[in-house]
């Protein structure tokens, strides 16, 4: 629900608001690095265990970076895309460099999977060339790049074994320290200049929600349910945005659409590892083992 809701509210913001995605991205990160700076004074941040190339994957690919090709993208494409792009290509992107880099096996449920998600993109980008200006696939562009820097990050944390709040706080603190001079440098503090309740309703929906609730959620549970059953509520997120699109910002879907998120939901469902869980079978008294 929240990867859901920041896309169609990001969506409406860029539309109506006087900042732009460079302005988000600097809300973002300077709120999530402030929400989690008590946990980097009391753990510290484990970097030096880190190797270069895995530090830049963890604070591009899931810092500014990603942000920037996330939130950009909604300048020219529709929230519904956002949502049914991002997510799933990183899954595509995630099992392909998982098996290169961390030699994790692909099951055939997992390629068949793959291929759904990439059908699936396959049909937007078909209704996009029939139904809409030829700059949304910028869009489609950045929500692209977006997909393959998360997947860099997800492998990176997995190589190098962080645990999730080690890896947030790098992010967020790294894209802060890096981000945040050339923004104030070409921009200011732009961000500064819009009403004060503006401006905590945006460091609310980016950086509180965004970039920390939802991954300390995601990873209770992880935690809970194992990686493959957890996974299982991201099949939504192509679906949930599109439907929160219609009513908040009146993208209605064309048919060529729908049947693409149809096959990025059962895309990314068959690449979890996500299984229908069988009912008990019944007794000779007919009750429920």
């Amino acid at each position: 629900m929240i990867w859901a809701g920041w896309a169609v509210a990001t969506r409406y913001l860029l539309g109506t608001s006087r900042l732009g995605a460079t302005d988000m991205v600097a809300i973002r990160f300077l709120t999530s690095a402030l929400l989690l700076s008590p946990h980097v004074a009391r753990r510290g941040l484990p970097v030096r265990r880190l190797k270069p190339l895995s530090l830049a994957a963890i604070v591009g690919g899931g810092g500014f970076a990603f942000s920037l090709c996330n939130t950009g993208g909604l300048v020219f494409a529709p929230a519904g895309h956002s949502g049914a792009m991002t997510a799933p290509l990183s899954a595509v992107f995630t099992g392909i460099l998982a098996h290169f880099v961390l030699g994790e096996g692909l099951s055939r449920r997992s390629i068949v999977g793959l291929g759904f998600i990439v059908s699936g993109v396959a049909a937007l980008v078909g209704a996009t060339m029939a139904g809409y200006p030829p700059t949304v696939f910028i869009g489609h562009a950045l929500f692209a790049c977006a997909g393959l820097l998360f997947a860099l990050y997800t492998v990176a944390i997995r190589r190098a074994r962080l645990a999730s709040l080690d890896a947030v706080a790098i992010s967020a603190i790294g894209s802060v320290i890096v981000y945040l001079p050339p923004y104030l440098l070409l921009f200011g503090p732009r961000f500064l200049t819009i009403p004060i309740g503006e401006l905590a309703l945006q460091a609310l929906l980016h950086g509180g929600l965004a970039a920390t609730l939802s991954v300390i959620l995601f990873n209770i549970g992880v935690s809970r349910l194992g990686a493959a059953r957890a996974a299982i509520p991201a099949a939504l997120n192509p679906a949930m945005t599109a439907l929160l699109a219609v009513p908040a910002l009146g993208e209605v879907p064309s048919w060529p659409e729908i049947g693409g998120f149809a096959a990025l939901t059962a895309g990314v469902w068959l690449a979890s590892g996500a299984r229908l869980v069988a009912k008990p079978p019944l007794e000779p008294g007919g009750r429920a083992a």
